[in-house]
């Protein structure tokens, strides 16, 4: 594949304003807060309510359960790729960020996800990462409850089976512990891999991506996807710079400089953990990953 200052990717992370003929009510007004990567979904919201819509049919839609908080709905969202599950995050105290995990049941019906002893995604994934060894401690919150976690988007899984997450947190005055971890949506609990773990001994900067459980499809059909991505990643970078200011192309460029290197580096290290006879196909499924959610970043977080 050719090197470039591109990749691969999804469809953008968009909020704006679509306004209906005025009638004289409030509620003709609505804004789009996400359209999935595929285009077969979105995500409105009409004043303190919300709702997943199927852009085919808009009168399948189910309400998006609100949420406890300053915010009732997320700062950003996540489709997996059958559109069955949304990860979002919203912003906290301090500059911190919680996760929050929707099944989208049918048409008609999106449930807050994992339900368990009336926890949240982030009350249980914390805990979890720390039985596991992989945080020392929770740091979702100091003891005078101060939110002082980040739990981060990384990637959905081809199949759409596992989730990837990254939990940040600790002194803010000092390095973050980090680690990595899955939430599988057929078991509904979540996991560690070998590839997870060694990860999370590391030091490395790579990019990661997410283990599908199921068979990974042909080199052939992952090079037709990768191409796809990159294609889509080409128009959104360049789209990017021609909305940005002069003093911010620079900070662009390098960043998606920046982001190559971590992709290499990340594709490498996972290929290693293979057989041979699969390191291709590995290869070409990371890329795709990390290319599709690279789309997604917001273009006014691409200098980061």
């Amino acid at each position: 594949m050719k090197e470039n200052l591109f990749g691969a990717g999804l469809a953008l992370n968009v909020l704006f304003l679509v306004t209906f003929p005025a009638t004289g009510n409030a509620e003709e007004q609505k804004e789009v807060l996400y359209t999935s990567p595929s285009g077969g979904l979105r995500i409105e919201r009409n004043g303190e309510k919300a709702w997943v819509t199927s852009t085919k049919n808009p009168d399948q839609r189910a309400e998006l359960p609100p949420l406890e908080g300053i915010s009732p709905f997320d700062d950003e969202f996540h489709a997996s790729p059958n559109e069955e599950w949304i990860f979002g995050t919203r912003k906290m105290a301090h500059g911190f960020s919680n996760g929050d995990l929707f099944h989208r049941v049918d048409p008609q019906h999106v449930e807050i996800a994992p339900t368990q002893e009336d926890q949240s995604f982030n009350d249980r994934v914390w805990p979890y990462c720390v039985k596991q060894s992989a945080l020392k401690a929770n740091y979702s919150a100091e003891e005078d409850g101060a939110d002082t976690g980040l739990t981060d988007f990384v990637a959905w899984s081809l199949d759409s089976n596992r989730l990837l997450v990254q939990l940040r947190g600790g002194d803010r005055h000092k390095t973050l512990h980090a680690c990595y971890v899955y939430f599988n949506t057929r078991t509904r609990t979540f996991e560690m891999t070998d590839y997870l773990r060694k990860l999370n001994k590391t030091k490395s900067s790579g990019l990661a991506c997410a283990e599908p459980t199921d068979p990974i499809p042909s080199e052939a059909d992952l090079k037709t996807r990768l191409d796809t991505l990159d294609r889509q990643l080409n128009k959104k970078y360049a789209d990017v710079i021609a909305q940005s200011e002069k003093d911010r192309v620079s900070l662009v460029r390098e960043a998606q400089r920046n982001w190559i290197k971590h992709r290499d580096e990340g594709a490498r290290f996972y290929v290693s953990l293979f057989p041979e006879a699969e390191k291709e196909r590995r290869r070409l499924q990371l890329l795709g990953d990390v290319t599709a959610a690279r789309i997604e970043v917001p273009p006014e977080q691409w200098e980061l």
